[in-house]
């Protein structure tokens, strides 16, 4: 009679199935931690986009024509945001939805006020809500 050592199939099904329950319950705890890092990302994004801004102020006027980059503004809507630019001539604000809730919104606007929880940004408004 051979001694043959080894699994059996059922011990090899229990570890199999206890191993997929443990990477069930990492990756519903890691959902949330991907919703903030997308909103790092946003805020990041439209932080990139003040330097942009601020870069074209000459002679006490902000460039009006200042489009957002396509880079920048694509990572906002790929991250779930929208990307909401409103530049004049003496301000500009700008604002985009944030990933972890759709009720928030991140603002920045030329008097340095900074807003992360306010409503979206009006067409045409220069001051965050």
């Amino acid at each position: 009679m051979k001694n043959i050592k080894g699994f059996t199939l059922i011990e090899m099904l229990v570890v199999i199935a206890i191993i997929g329950l443990l990477s069930s319950v990492v990756l519903v705890a890691l959902g949330p931690s991907r919703n903030k890092a997308k909103d790092a990302r946003i805020i990041s994004d439209l932080n990139q986009m003040r330097v942009l801004v601020e870069a074209s102020y000459t002679a006490g006027v902000y460039d009006t024509a200042l489009a957002a980059p396509v880079s920048l503004s694509g990572d906002i809507t790929s991250n779930g945001g929208s990307l909401i630019l409103n530049i004049g001539s003496a301000a500009y604000a700008i604002a985009s939805k944030l990933a972890s809730d759709d009720t928030k919104f991140y603002c920045i606007d030329s008097s340095g006020k900074v807003n992360s929880a306010g409503a979206t940004l009006a067409s045409g408004a220069f001051v965050c809500p």
